[in-house]
């Protein structure tokens, strides 16, 4: 039985808060969903899988088909992402054109947010929901005892006439280390990138599933939080070393449930003395110093922050628990203990009204002196409270997500900023001049350039200068602008 995982090309998703042409080339992070999907089906089933992934080639849909040819398409899983819906429909097609008779399975986020959607996608045969390392085993056995899915928990399937059938939910388990880790020999690891690394090689990893927050404005699956027993994620980095993999980024939505659970993880670093430089992504409420002295001391070299406003009308906006007076202390503990900051901020969000007040707030910004700053555009995504209040202003039509999802190839229009107060084409430009205004600083320039230490860092810290030059060429009548 062969069985094959594909992750989508990035040729037509839905490029809301970044532009294509600015994220293009930054960073390309490994499918770590299928991956953990691989590794259960091969400890757990006598299957092998194999990941395919067109976006470390950057494929376009010609020679992605013919790469995919090579492939036995027999049993396939395809991962779904909401804005990814129109490169998960044309992959579905592809697969279905080189092979009527596959067995087409979709999973990821989007199957659990919205699943009446995601099982209605053409060419689908079945969805996982939930967890998909226990469903996607159950249905790879069931396929190869020539069963249907009927009775499999997590499974939404069509059978022969096309009517839907949902089976009962599965429970999530709370033990995640019952889950094999993804073993990274068996994909491309030496050709992922992230951006403003040091090592050679780096890759991601997760410590936790889901999110404790409940933020207005994000999509992210909030069914239930659970983290990784620290033994098992230390276990994981020792493997990821033993392929020459020299930093790592903890990409999960909150790498820091309480200060205490990140100094023991500090502490087993030391106990194992593990060599490595990481960085992860947290919140400014409850970080602590001794926390980010700690974490430098044991390798961390990044610490990412949530901040999204510099103002406390927009902290509270977001819900962010914190005031500004917490965030310039957290970067100034950075600062203090050696610890890079990198300070992430939405732009042209509905508490500002006019450009000359979204301005104000950026130099606020700046006073935070982070070292990095990632500026995003302001974008109400399906399913979320900020969506639903747009959708109520007239901002944009409330079911226009609701048609993309139904047929993700229609090219029916999502919103992709809030335009209540200012125009696509002044957010953009807005988007230009944060970068500018932050990235041209000769405080800056003099900083990076002192403390870049290896070739590999001056490439990605190449590449990220070229996208802000990307987006000084876009106008927001490009296709490949966010607005």
């Amino acid at each position: 039985m062969d069985i094959t995982l594909i992750n989508p090309p990035e040729q037509m998703r839905v490029w809301a808060g970044i532009p294509k042409a600015q994220a293009h080339g930054v960073y390309c992070f490994p499918p770590l969903g299928l991956m953990y999907v691989q590794a259960s089906v091969e400890a757990r089933t006598p299957f092998k899988a194999e990941i395919y992934d067109p976006v470390v080639d950057d494929l376009d849909y010609p020679d992605f088909e013919a790469e995919l040819r090579r492939y036995p398409l027999d049993f396939v899983g395809v991962e779904a992402y909401t804005h990814s819906l129109p490169d998960v429909q044309q992959t579905i097609n592809i697969v279905r054109k080189i092979n009527p008779d596959a067995t087409i399975v979709i999973g990821g986020p989007h199957c659990s947010m919205f699943p009446e959607y995601a099982i209605q996608l053409d060419g689908v045969d079945a969805m996982a929901t939930g967890d998909g390392e226990d469903t996607f085993v159950d249905m790879v056995n069931a396929y190869n005892e020539g069963k249907s899915f009927e009775g499999i928990n997590g499974v939404w399937f069509k059978d022969k006439d096309g009517t839907v059938v949902k089976n009962a939910d599965r429970k999530s388990t709370k033990r995640l280390d019952a889950y094999p880790w993804p073993d990274r020999s068996r994909i491309r690891y030496q050709d992922y990138y992230l951006p403003g690394t040091k090592a050679p090689m780096v890759t991601t990893a997760i410590t936790s599933r889901g999110c404790p927050h409940s933020c207005p404005f994000c999509l992210t699956y909030k069914r239930q939080y659970r983290i990784r027993n620290i033994e098992s994620i230390l276990d994981e980095v020792e493997h990821c070393i033993s392929l020459g993999i020299g930093e790592l980024m903890f990409i999960d939505d909150l790498f820091t449930p309480n200060s205490q659970w990140v100094l023991k993880f500090c502490d087993g670093i030391e106990k194992r003395g593990l060599k490595f430089q990481w960085s992860y992504k947290t919140t400014i409420a409850g970080t602590t110093r001794e926390q980010i002295r700690r974490c430098g001391e044991m390798g961390c070299n990044k610490i990412h922050f949530g901040v999204e406003s510099t103002n406390n009308e927009g902290l509270d906006a977001w819900g962010k628990h914190c005031d500004t007076d917490d965030v310039h202390r957290v970067f100034k503990w950075c600062r203090e203990e050696g610890v890079r900051s990198v300070a992430y901020i939405m732009l042209g969000g509905p508490h500002e009204r006019t450009m000359d007040e979204a301005i104000v707030n950026l130099d606020e910004m700046l006073k935070l002196d982070a070292d990095y700053a990632v500026f995003a555009v302001f974008s109400p995504y399906p399913g979320t409270e900020s969506f639903e209040e747009g959708a109520k202003k007239g901002l944009y039509a409330a079911d226009c997500w609701d048609q993309m999802m139904k047929d993700p190839l229609c090219g029916v229009e999502v919103p992709a900023c809030w335009e209540e107060h200012l125009s696509s084409a002044e957010i953009l430009e807005l988007l230009k001049i944060a970068h500018r205004k932050f990235y041209f600083r000769p405080k800056f320039l003099a900083r990076t350039a002192l403390s870049m230490t290896t070739l590999d860092e001056f490439k990605r810290l190449t590449a990220g200068a070229m996208s802000i030059v990307k987006l000084e060429l876009l106008d927001s009548k490009s296709r490949t602008a966010p607005v």
